[in-house]
């Protein structure tokens, strides 16, 4: 807009000047005057322009949402149930019982022969008669028959009072009282069962989830006022003695 009107203000000057009477261009006039100028200084023109001017360029806002989060209470499992065996030991107790030591035997004794000593007279030589010769108180002999006594002898026998024989000696059976550990109970396994372990705990939960969304803000445009240059000043034609140029 500048460059446009400082063009046409160069065209008026040119035109003006070209325009002037030929003698009307110095002080020392001739004699016929009709009209007389003087070459004076132009100075520029300028007027006060509105326009449009972008105060600010549009854009795009996106405007985010946080999720909203809330803290619930929620029962989780710590430690699981779960079933335990256990050994049960087995219960002894005492059994007294009546056992035999030892068994009934038979022991045979041999019983010897019971004798008795027996001291018995026996006649070796009946007795008899024999003669005997004899002599007197005064020498005289005489043989006389005279009977004699039977020669005995004592004889020692053993006499047999008892036979020989075998006793059979019956030894009875032994028992003695033992005590004898019994199993009053056998041993066994139990199963125990021990539920789970629950706690209580706070979690956050989203209750809703995070968004976003866009706001478009058009441009902001608003009015200036500039002068701008409407003709360029130059040099012109001044009627003399008015003070007014004439282009």
């Amino acid at each position: 807009m500048r460059l446009t009107a400082l063009a046409a203000g160069l065209t008026s000057a040119i035109v003006a000047s070209s325009a002037a009477p030929a003698f009307a261009g110095h002080s020392g006039c001739g004699g016929r005057i009709i009209e007389c100028y003087t070459k004076v200084q132009l100075p520029d023109v300028y007027a006060t322009q509105a326009r449009s001017v972008l105060v600010r360029p549009g854009f795009r806002q996106v405007i985010k949402t946080p999720p909203v989060v809330i803290n619930r209470a929620a029962r989780v499992v710590v430690s699981p149930g779960r079933t335990r065996a256990i050994g049960v030991p087995a219960v002894y107790g005492t059994s007294h019982q009546r056992v035999m030591v030892q068994p009934a035997s038979t022991t045979v004794t041999y019983v010897p022969a019971k004798k008795h000593v027996v001291h018995e007279t026996v006649v070796v030589h009946p007795g008899g008669v024999r003669w005997e010769h004899k002599r007197g108180l005064f020498g005289r002999e005489k043989l006389c028959k005279v009977a004699t006594a039977p020669v005995t002898k004592t004889t020692t026998r053993e006499v047999v009072v008892a036979p020989a024989r075998r006793l059979a000696h019956v030894s009875p059976a032994v028992y003695q009282t033992v005590a004898t550990p019994v199993v009053l109970r056998p041993a066994s396994v139990r199963h125990i069962h021990e539920p789970a372990v629950t706690a209580l705990v706070h979690r956050p939960v989203v209750v809703r989830q995070a968004s976003q969304h866009v706001i478009l803000h058009p441009p902001i445009y608003g009015v200036a006022h500039e002068r701008v240059l409407v003709r360029q000043g130059g040099y012109g034609w001044a009627a003399a003695g008015e003070g007014r140029a004439h282009y």
